[in-house]
């Protein structure tokens, strides 16, 4: 289970011999690095963290580290990668995205997962390209259900209405307004008014529409031109030079099972004539792993002045 973390300074009161502290928030656990011990207690205090309870939709967007997300298909190549039973133990558990159209098969095989955390996307244009009907209502129910059993959801985005974002946007104020604090996405080929209206609105917000599109990159450098700072998820913004070159909060990638199983294309071992769906592709996780690590060290100050938006 992911914790979100903050920093709190301890005053010590020689006159009472005890620790007072008042913060506005529900502790859960306590916990201060042995290492450092109460050593110039009565200069500063010691720092220590609070670890919160479940991460949910409410405390969504509060993590500042950059979140590399493998967007994944239950019944697709990755299940086995992802396996209890086959991943072993310990191992560096990746954080998932997985999107509504998937969300039943997923619950099925969740409890043989080993993952950090998931997200839920609305799956809006799988569901159109397939013709698949997905009702705003039912999404905001589905969404309530999981806030309330499931605590290794931490964020879920809004359900789009693919070619309208005047109703993608009134589907983002209904899930607010129902409980649900959703992340609005802006596309490629919408007005920047959009852009900046949900950046303002909203505590995190997505880019999306952009994969196949040629010069994304530079489009999402426009994007963060026009808003940055803000938490900005980067929909299919997965290969690692996209990820390196903006302060991304989070992205998320399909190449890791995509990639080596259906075009030989491998992050691990380069292009190979090896594929199919009977495949370890723990390599492909390793290497999304390693990208988060990087980001993180390359975008620590950027994540810092997120964090200064509380």
């Amino acid at each position: 289970m992911a914790w979100d973390m903050t920093t709190i300074r301890l005053a010590y009161n020689p006159a009472i011999n005890s620790m007072q502290w008042n913060v506005d928030m529900t502790v859960v656990r306590l916990a201060a690095g042995s290492g450092r011990g109460f050593k110039g207690l009565a200069d500063e205090g010691p720092s220590v963290r609070l670890a919160f309870g479940n991460r949910r939709a409410e405390a969504m967007a509060l993590d500042n580290e950059f979140t590399m997300r493998l967007a994944h298909a239950p019944g697709a190549q990755g299940d086995r990668t992802i396996n209890k039973e086959d991943v072993g133990s310990p191992y560096d558990k990746p954080a998932l995205l997985i999107s509504y159209v998937y969300l039943k098969q997923f619950l099925a095989k969740k409890a043989k997962f080993v993952f950090r955390d998931w997200v839920m996307d609305s799956g809006a244009f799988s569901a159109h390209n397939s013709g698949t009907v997905i009702t705003l209502q039912g999404y905001i129910d589905t969404c309530k259900m999981l806030m309330d059993t499931d605590p290794t959801l931490s964020e879920i985005f809004a359900l789009d209405v693919i070619g309208d974002w005047k109703a993608s946007l009134k589907n983002v104020e209904e899930m607010w307004r129902q409980g649900i604090k959703a992340i609005p996405c802006f596309h490629v080929g919408e007005p920047e008014h959009v852009l900046k209206t949900i950046a303002s609105m909203y505590p995190k917000i997505a880019l999306g529409g952009a994969v196949g599109f040629k010069g994304k990159d530079k489009w999402a450098e426009q994007c963060f031109s026009r808003v940055w700072p803000k938490r900005i998820h980067g929909f299919g913004f997965g290969a690692k030079d996209s990820i390196m070159a903006l302060p991304w909060h989070s992205c998320d990638a399909t190449n890791w099972e995509i990639g080596p199983c259906k075009f030989g294309r491998w992050n691990s071992f380069g292009k190979m004539s090896i594929r199919g769906s009977n495949h370890d592709l723990r390599g492909e996780v390793r290497y999304y792993l390693e990208i988060e690590k990087q980001a993180r060290l390359k975008w620590a100050s950027a994540m810092k002045k997120l964090e200064s938006l509380e």
